[in-house]
């Protein structure tokens, strides 16, 4: 009777280290990459408040960011009696036209605020005197058109209500309570609450 020969089967212990390392190396890579999208979108829709000026180490102040006149430079902006909210966009960024129907929205509910949308693709001097990195990113100025705060990606609802209500706290907190000057009673009377939604860019 002829016999054949056992075909030996590679163990389990054998295995090659190159492969073992590469393994391991995209476990690693994977791991990585979920940690950076983690955080790169864990406050994504937050309001990030904006300091007007801070010191530095050598004592000397930081220039203030552009405020909302700079704005106007480029696009046509009436200031809301309460905030005004700029978001930049680009023509095909989905969150872009998400975030702008919901402060649009928002604008429609309260003549005080005041809502434009600039296209940052046509604006690219506005995006990096901003420091604008992603879209879509709002801007929030207070009536006296100082840049209070700025909200990275779409923001929920709830998210641009706490934004808003931060930024009227910031309002008052840094603005004199004129109800107190008889000599402001007739400017009081000159405040435009008009409701201004401008979209200015690619149709959406």
């Amino acid at each position: 009777m002829r016999r054949h020969a056992a075909v030996g089967r590679p163990s389990l212990g054998a295995v090659d280290p190159d492969v073992l390392f590469r393994a391991s190396a995209v476990v690693a890579l994977l791991g990585l990459t979920s940690f950076a999208w983690w955080f790169a979108t864990r406050r994504r829709g937050e309001l990030r408040p904006v300091r007007t000026r801070r010191s530095t180490s050598a004592g000397r102040r930081e220039p203030a960011p552009p405020t909302l006149d700079r704005v106007r430079t480029a696009v046509a902006v009436t200031a809301g009696a309460r905030a005004t909210v700029v978001q930049i966009s680009a023509e095909y960024c989905s969150p872009c036209r998400r975030s702008a129907a919901l402060w649009t929205d928002l604008v429609a509910t309260d003549p005080a605020l005041a809502f434009v949308e600039v296209d940052g693709g046509q604006h690219l001097d506005l995006t990096r005197e901003f420091g604008v990195l992603s879209t879509p990113t709002s801007l929030l100025f207070d009536t006296d058109g100082t840049l209070v705060g700025r909200i990275g990606g779409a923001p929920t609802r709830v998210q641009a209500t706490q934004a808003l209500a931060h930024s009227a706290n910031t309002i008052g907190l840094t603005r004199p309570n004129n109800s107190t000057d008889p000599n402001n009673s007739a400017g009081s009377a000159g405040t435009d609450n008009s409701t201004t939604t401008d979209r200015i860019g690619a149709e959406r």
